[in-house]
């Protein structure tokens, strides 16, 4: 009996694991976090095209086209983004600046906050 009681409450436990959003590092990639994050995530992109024309790069960055990765840390307000992933690979760095993300250098200080922060959302991103 404390047998089969053992095995039905380990296969509940298996089963609600398997059902939450988040990986064993509180990392996501559900449609419910990218609902959240969609509009910060879109004007992030926007920005970041905008800095690309500025710099005379002839290229725009597409959300979910495979090139494009995001990282987002909600506990420091940073959104990092990575393109050209294939051909070594550019990202930039945008923190909340009110309510809208402005692009930063990465400096000692936004490394530290990178480094001491947890990666709430990812997407496209091989580190999953």
């Amino acid at each position: 009996m404390k047998v089969k009681l053992l095995s039905i409450l380990l296969f509940l436990v298996i089963c609600l694991a398997g059902c939450s959003d988040y990986d064993q590092d509180g990392n996501t990639t559900s449609e419910k976090a990218k609902q959240k994050y969609d509009a910060a995530i879109n004007q992030v992109i926007k920005s970041e095209n905008q800095y690309l024309k500025k710099q005379l790069v002839d290229r725009q960055l597409k959300r979910n086209s495979g090139e494009t990765g995001v990282i987002v840390y909600e506990d420091q307000d940073l959104i990092e983004i990575y393109y050209d992933q294939s051909s070594g690979g550019e990202r930039a760095i945008y923190q909340k600046d009110g309510s809208t993300y402005a692009r930063k250098t990465y400096t000692k200080q936004i490394s530290r906050k990178i480094d001491d922060s947890e990666k709430k959302y990812l997407e496209n991103i091989g580190i999953k």
